[in-house]
């Protein structure tokens, strides 16, 4: 028996090694796929700066067109602001506010150059970084839900001056929080659906 063994220090060090996150592993990856819910009711526990760092990781990781990056993030974690953001977006009416942090996705269009990009090449990079965030999260153990930037034409003013001062494209906002009761499965087509013809 080694004389200066640490049975605590080593405890400690393979607790610290079971936290981390296992992006190598195929069968994670696709378990968090698999298990990966929209999910709406949270907890009222927050989130915490390391786990949010996680997500913030995934985002940055995340495809783009062209490699251009130009989706940038603004948290909204406070009542007031979750509040505003349950009445102004139309997808998150009666449930967003229960989040415990809000993520609004804004593409910067000087970034799409080619005519016709800016109508949908933001989108598909939001929807890059979405995913990657539905993904980082579930592997977190933390609720997900897309909310789309349908925002009514009454509303869009507010919005911009609210949350928008630079004028970008609103691509969208993620919520994110703690589970309570985990929504139910969804229902998922056959893979032979999956091809076309």
């Amino acid at each position: 028996m080694a004389q200066n063994r640490d049975q605590y220090q080593e405890r400690y060090l393979e607790h610290q090694q079971r936290k981390r996150l296992d992006i190598t592993s195929p069968s994670a990856l696709f378990a968090a796929m698999r298990t990966r819910r929209s999910q709406r009711t949270f907890t009222d526990e927050t989130i915490t700066g390391v786990e949010l760092g996680h997500i913030y990781e995934a985002i940055r990781l995340a495809p783009s067109s062209c490699n251009r990056q130009a989706i940038v993030i603004l948290p909204a974690s406070e009542a007031d602001e979750k509040q505003e953001l349950e009445r102004l977006l139309v997808g998150g009416r009666d449930w967003l506010a229960g989040a415990s942090t809000i993520l609004l996705f804004f593409a910067d269009l000087v970034a799409y150059k080619a005519p016709g990009e800016q109508a949908y090449m933001p989108y598909l990079d939001a929807g890059f970084a979405g995913e990657n965030i539905y993904l980082a999260a579930e592997a977190l153990g933390i609720g997900a839900c897309y909310v789309n930037p349908n925002i009514r034409a009454k509303d869009k003013a507010q919005f911009d001056e609210l949350f928008n001062p630079r004028g970008l494209l609103f691509c969208g906002a993620m919520a994110l929080g703690k589970y309570d009761i985990r929504a139910t499965e969804p229902p998922k087509r056959r893979l032979t659906e999956v091809f076309y013809g």
